[in-house]
C-alpha cells in the first residue's frame, strides 16, 4: 500500500503540529499514514500515533510498524583527537529510527 501522506518528527515541539497535520490528511481524505521518528523522538512518534489511533479517529488501525537504524555522521575528529585512530576507523555511531503505518479499517 503506497502511503498518501508522511509526517517527520525532528523534535519535541513538534507533536501538535504532527496531530494537526494527520488530522487534516485525514479529514482531506487520506486512507493511511506514515509517521517517522529518530531516536529521541521515537516515543513522540508513538505518542502520536497512539493519539491519533484511540482519540481522534477510532476508525483507524495501526497497519505496520519497521524498526530499524542507520548511520550517524558527525565530525567525529573533533572529539577523538587523542585517541587511538583504529578505533576511530572501526566506530560506527547508528541512530535508531521508527516508522508506523496508520490506516482506515477495512470494512466488510
Amino acid at each position: 500500500m503506497v502511503n498518501e501522506t508522511t509526517i517527520i518528527i525532528k523534535n519535541r515541539n513538534d507533536k501538535d503540529k504532527s496531530i494537526k497535520d494527520a488530522i487534516f490528511a485525514f479529514s482531506g481524505g487520506s486512507k493511511s499514514l506514515l509517521i517517522k521518528g529518530e531516536g529521541q523522538e521515537i516515543s513522540t512518534a508513538v505518542e502520536v500515533a497512539e493519539i491519533i489511533k484511540s482519540r481522534m479517529y477510532p476508525r483507524l488501525e495501526i497497519a505496520n510498524v519497521s524498526l530499524g537504524s542507520r548511520p550517524y555522521f558527525n565530525n567525529r575528529q573533533s572529539y577523538h583527537k587523542n585517541k587511538n585512530p583504529k578505533y576511530n576507523k572501526k566506530k560506527i555511531d547508528i541512530i535508531s529510527k521508527i516508522e508506523i503505518t496508520i490506516q482506515m479499517k477495512s470494512i466488510t
